[in-house]
């Protein structure tokens, strides 16, 4: 089967984590996000995909150049990005008629089968996986009806009008027809425009809460709270990284000094922390450093950043002081 990873947002939220870097090849507890979508998609039965990129593209083209990925790999160079429909459109006569489309910016276990199974049952143009969400302004919010049917889609409504807790989580089986009717190289995009153009013209779209994980990793809370699903073993890695031990991966602990840890740690290298500092469930990124006597709980501490001794903090994404 084909798919398409949709590659080409810039990931502003995850600043400064993007600057540099496009979303899609960060880095979660050593595994390359990007890889990690492709090895599942791989063990869901892809073999054949392609991959949008705007921002940093020759970066994230050049990795993909690199890989060993057991599927074949294409890449779109998208000048300005198109949207999530305009970029399918675009691809579509590689795609086919019947494809997936796979947003790029989630770590998910979602699997494939139960989607493709009530896509095919109900003759659907569309179908999407669903995830259950906390915060539906930042989605986009499904109401099914005990068939699976798609009877309201409303993108990021406000929590107060939200029709259903149930999240578009990333994962669409499409048809063709879904998106030929597009000019290809206009923006386009399938929350705000294909989704609603289906279902006021009546056309069948389906979705199903599939079961597994799934996290979006769109800002640093998300991205913390990936690197403790890993690090914790909630989240197995197609290919785990050298030196996770007992919840913990310590790149290089020479700037390590007499630190009390508890939970899940990730410390990168070129990180320091001073003697006298507890550290639980927390996430040092590189060439960052803690001070002496500092107390960090479930703590993002952000390249390059120094943590001033005697600091004293608790879910917090570090980035200045």
């Amino acid at each position: 089967m084909k798919a398409m990873v949709l590659c080409a947002g810039y990931g502003t939220r995850l600043n400064p984590l993007t600057e540099t870097t496009p979303k899609p090849l960060v880095e979660i507890v050593g595994v390359v996000l990007l890889d990690d979508t492709l090895e599942h998609l791989a063990a869901m039965g892809v073999d054949s995909v392609i991959v949008n990129g705007s921002w940093l593209a020759r970066e994230l083209e050049e990795h993909l150049h690199r890989s060993d990925l057991p599927m074949e790999i294409r890449f779109q160079l998208e000048e300005k990005p198109l949207g999530t429909a305009g970029a399918v459109r675009r691809a579509l006569p590689w795609l086919g008629e019947e494809f997936l489309v796979v947003y790029g910016d989630n770590l998910t276990r979602h699997p494939v089968a139960p989607l493709l199974e009530l896509h095919r049952n109900l003759e659907a143009e569309l179908t999407m996986s669903l995830a259950p969400t906390g915060d539906p302004s930042s989605k986009g919010i499904v109401r099914i009806d005990p068939y699976g049917r798609v009877t309201d889609f409303t993108e990021k409504p406000p929590p107060e009008t939200a029709a259903s807790n149930l999240a578009n989580s990333g994962i669409l089986v499409c048809r063709s027809s879904v998106v030929e009717h597009l000019d290809e190289g206009i923006f386009s995009d399938f929350g705000n425009d294909v989704l609603p153009m289906l279902l006021d013209s009546g056309r069948i779209v389906a979705a199903d809460l599939p079961g597994g994980y799934t996290r979006d990793i769109g800002t640093l809370k998300s991205y913390l709270l990936a690197c403790h699903d890993i690090l914790s073993g909630t989240v197995i890695p197609y290919r785990m990284p050298d030196g996770l031990i007992d919840h913990r991966l310590i790149e290089d602990a020479h700037g390590i000094g007499d630190v009390n840890m508890a939970g899940t740690a990730w410390i990168r290298t070129g990180a320091e922390v001073g003697d006298g500092s507890a550290l639980e469930n927390c996430v040092l990124l590189q060439d960052s450093s803690v001070g002496r006597n500092c107390n960090l709980r479930n703590t993002l501490v952000l390249p390059g950043v120094n943590v001033p001794e005697g600091t004293d903090a608790s879910e917090k994404y570090l980035s200045i002081f």
